[in-house]
């Protein structure tokens, strides 16, 4: 049996949607990859969730793979990188008001 959902977190660097840094997705992979909730985390660590009442889902496309934003040419540029991370991960950060962890943007990975 598969999780119906899978998380993400996807760095911006150089704050390329203003003031936020990273975002998070829970994505649902039985209705299209569309993202049901998510976060902003901003460069000040404050955390606000996306909400858009009466709707299903919280996005006006698919969220693409953690594999499409790191490699994808349209994904691939160097303002992106993303990696997948627990439901655990996604629920403390979706319901906090300040940010503990990385906001740091990682670089791509290089392939050897």
């Amino acid at each position: 049996m598969t999780d119906r959902y899978e998380y993400i977190k996807w760095y911006l660097k150089d704050n390329v949607c203003d003031d936020t840094v990273v975002l998070l997705y829970e994505v649902d992979l039985e209705n299209g990859r569309y993202a049901t909730r998510a976060a902003e985390i901003f460069s000040d660590r404050s955390v606000s969730p996306i909400v858009d009442e009466g709707n299903p889902w919280i996005t006006e496309a698919p969220v693409p793979t953690v594999d499409e934003i790191n490699t994808d040419p349209y994904y691939s540029a160097p303002e992106f990188y993303a990696e997948p991370i627990t439901r655990n991960e996604f629920e403390t950060v979706y319901r906090a008001d300040f940010y503990t962890g990385a906001i740091t943007f990682p670089g791509k990975k290089r392939e050897r």
